[in-house]
């Protein structure tokens, strides 16, 4: 298992682009959160038939995800979608029915390192250096969470599907 929030695809290197254009994306995924050049930003809808711009920027993996992740949460708790709960045992099982409410089963723990396991102890996990120590998130596969483009050493675009329904946090 890894610790990465979303999947990631390697580009071989070679030129860097600025921006990713036509990047498919399920509409009725929304709202997504993507790259922009300096920073995150909220889309409310994809374009088309379903397809986004994202900005290919200078950061690590680890950087991308606590940001995405801490927007997530920021969000969640500001429009109420309940994804956002107490890191708890009872946390653990709420998050886990909010993600099976979404047919989403085969949940996995990424942890921050003080994070209590034994609240998840059936749990698959891993801890995940990136996140807020206290932190954890409950995600599905990766590729439901979102994508990574990787260009080089250090250049991202990426895109959350789904963060609304796909990503618990625990905090």
């Amino acid at each position: 298992m890894n610790a990465n929030l979303l999947a990631v695809v390697h580009h071989a290197s070679g030129r860097m682009p600025l921006m990713l254009d036509g990047v498919p994306v399920p509409p009725e995924a929304a709202p997504f959160l993507i790259t922009s050049s300096k920073n995150l930003l909220w889309v409310e809808r994809a374009f088309g038939e379903g397809f986004l711009r994202l900005g290919v920027r200078e950061t690590t993996l680890d950087e991308l995800y606590r940001s995405m992740v801490e927007s997530i949460a920021e969000m969640g708790s500001e429009r109420e979608w309940g994804n956002v709960i107490h890191a708890t045992k009872d946390g653990v099982l709420k998050g886990l029915a909010y993600l099976h409410s979404y047919d989403l089963t085969d949940a996995s723990l990424l942890y921050g390192e003080d994070f209590d396991i034994s609240l998840a102890p059936s749990l698959p996990r891993v801890p995940a250096d990136w996140l807020p120590a206290k932190w954890a998130v409950l995600v599905p596969s990766r590729e439901y969470v979102g994508t990574a483009f990787m260009f080089g050493k250090g250049h991202v675009g990426a895109v959350v599907h789904n963060p609304s329904r796909g990503v618990v946090v625990l905090r």
